[in-house]
């Protein structure tokens, strides 16, 4: 075990694979078996994000506490995060108020933040501000973010379209990792978080990963150079697109330590030796005819233009013959030209691509005549540590969150209340009436601890039902249990969409709702998320619902449903093209 973890901690997923999988065989104790198959799990997600290891450069990095280390991110305010106000928690756990902290970005008409729930996991929450002082109710994030561990710090960009947080029960390495989820604009929610992948996530702890508003720098902290309560806070250049690749275990153990002087070493300096003046000569000619096809476009652009504008203001038939013409010509100049441009910036991207591919930041050197230097390339951003204070927050009143109604069937050893019929549910429902009367039950406990029970007025009389069960054979089960509390005449009523019908056309409607087959797509292969290239495919042939789900230990990915077979069999050929993994059409009962 001590061999493994030193291997694990050394990035060495494979041998520390093949130890962990020879103890899984020989041990026969259960909990040591499920610590083990823990571990399996971290050394193949290890090897997965070595496929996809990214090299920043390194401008700097400090030990902090970790009680205030975010007050030492330079783009945040001064006094923007404040000790969590009481109103935000959702549980009354006093023990964690000094230790919730919040951002309040400035101006921003909602708020994302991580609490603790009733079981004691963080989870990340939503409040939008409703007016001056009043907030709605906290809603906790989707199914895709809230997961069986923390999820904390979390982050919005400045566009609003990413969310970026730490959690230790996603798809990780072992303790806590980062992530991103981007916003859906078609199904108006958040998508399915992706780790950003080493070096940025590691074995260690990693928080609040942060991208700064100058667009020039990303700040993340980690515990995995430190111990006891600091924290060393990482600034590294900003990347847009980084270059991801795979790594060995030693390189990336040695980028994990996003060490400054190797880091510049590496990327800020280019190495005289390898590249040569000629090089990035090649380089700026490039660059240059990027810009000058950039240039002859334009300006074919605006004479299409005010050769049309022309148009519009002539009358003389032979005058737009010839300027119709023209038009014409340009047009076909156009397309020229965007496929000029397009074989340049294919060029241009190949070039950089090289360099990247060797680690190499792009920087001029000196001894470059004028005009063979990149335009506009500027020395590297200068980087400082920020000392903000904690603020005050302030003062927030927030709605009480609406409690989901419990619909189960139950009978409980106190008496519960009544559900408002607003709440009954749409569809068909069967439910036991326990009796009628002329005026309403003086007292709950006259009910007998059964739940729920909704009231309705009808034509001046008073009707008790208990339960909203989805089947007959479901609500006949249980009215015996209803009759032998004292309920000697309860009876099966069925109502469609909160409206009552007989239980002869309640049953047939059931009848002919269960022959209606539908069919949902499954992926299976994927362990944490399924690839931004599988998400396009799918948002661009369905609207249907992703779920992440898991079976027999084994992550699957369900789409649906859908109403045809041909539909789910569309998406699945559309799906084959982009991924070589399992996808299948299922039938859903």
């Amino acid at each position: 075990m001590a061999e493994a973890e030193a291997l694990y901690a050394r990035y060495e997923f494979g041998k520390a694979l093949e130890i962990y999988d020879s103890i899984l065989e020989q041990t026969t104790d259960s909990l040591q078996r499920m610590a083990i198959e823990q571990k399996i799990v971290l050394c193949e997600n290890g090897l997965s994000l070595l496929e996809y290891a990214d090299s920043p450069t390194v401008v700097a990095r400090e030990c902090f506490s970790k009680e205030d280390f975010f007050l030492h991110y330079p783009g945040f305010a001064d006094k923007s995060w404040a000790l969590m106000p009481p109103s935000l928690f959702v549980t009354d756990s006093v023990s964690v108020r000094e230790k919730a902290f919040v951002y309040f970005p400035e101006g921003a008409k909602s708020l994302y933040y991580s609490a603790p729930d009733e079981n004691g996991s963080w989870n990340i929450y939503r409040v939008e501000q409703l007016d001056d002082t009043l907030w709605s109710a906290p809603a906790v994030m989707n199914e895709n973010i809230t997961s069986l561990g923390n999820e904390i710090f979390p982050v919005l960009s400045a566009d609003g379209k990413s969310l970026y947080f730490s959690s230790n029960g996603h798809y990780g390495v072992g303790g806590y990792d980062l992530y991103v989820c981007e916003w859906d604009e078609e199904s108006g929610d958040w998508g399915v978080p992706q780790n950003l992948g080493f070096p940025y996530s590691s074995p260690w702890n990693d928080y609040l990963f942060y991208n700064t508003p100058d667009g020039n720098f990303s700040v993340f902290a980690s515990d995995r150079q430190t111990s006891g309560d600091s924290l060393v806070v990482y600034a590294v250049l900003f990347e847009n697109k980084p270059l991801k690749k795979s790594m060995t275990p030693s390189e990336a153990e040695k980028i994990a330590e996003l060490d400054i002087a190797s880091s510049a070493a590496g990327q800020a300096e280019p190495d005289r030796d390898n590249l040569d003046n000629e090089r990035y000569s090649e380089y700026s000619t490039a660059v240059e005819n990027v810009k000058e096809v950039e240039r002859r476009l334009d300006a074919t652009l605006k004479k299409q233009q005010q050769s049309r504008d022309l148009y519009n203001t002539l009358t003389n038939a032979d005058d737009l013959a010839a300027l119709e013409k023209r038009i014409g010509e340009l047009e076909l100049e156009v397309i020229a030209l965007q496929e000029e441009l397009g074989s340049a910036s294919v060029r241009l991207q190949q070039i950089e691509m090289e360099f990247l591919s060797q680690g190499i930041f792009l920087k001029e050197p000196e001894n470059l005549d004028e005009g063979n230097v990149r335009q506009g390339m500027e020395p590297l951003p200068v980087f400082s540590f920020a000392s903000n204070t904690l603020g005050r927050a302030p003062y927030m009143n927030v709605m009480e969150p609406v409690k989901p109604v419990n619909l189960a069937f139950r009978i409980e050893s106190e008496p519960q209340d009544l559900v408002p019929v607003d709440d009954f549910p749409k569809g068909l429902v069967y439910q036991i009436q326990l009796y009628t009367l002329t005026k309403p039950v003086s007292s709950t406990k006259l009910l007998k601890g059964l739940a729920p029970v909704f009231e309705r007025k009808i034509s001046g009389r008073y009707t008790y039902s208990v339960g909203a069960f989805p089947t007959y054979n479901d609500a006949l089960s249980n009215l015996n249990k209803v009759r032998r509390l004292g309920f000697s005449s309860a009876i099966i009523r069925a109502y469609n969409d909160g409206e009552f019908i007989n239980t002869a056309s309640a049953r047939a409607l059931e009848k002919k709702i269960a022959s209606n087959v539908l069919y949902q797509v499954v992926i299976d292969g994927y362990s944490d998320a399924l690839p931004q290239e599988m998400l396009t495919v799918v948002r661009s042939n369905t609207n249907k619902d992703i779920a992440k789900v898991s079976d027999s230990g084994a992550t699957r990915f369900v789409i649906g449903p859908f109403g045809s077979k041909d539909e789910a069999e569309t998406l699945v050929a559309a799906l084959k093209v982009v991924s070589d993994q399992t996808i299948t059409v299922e039938t859903v009962k």
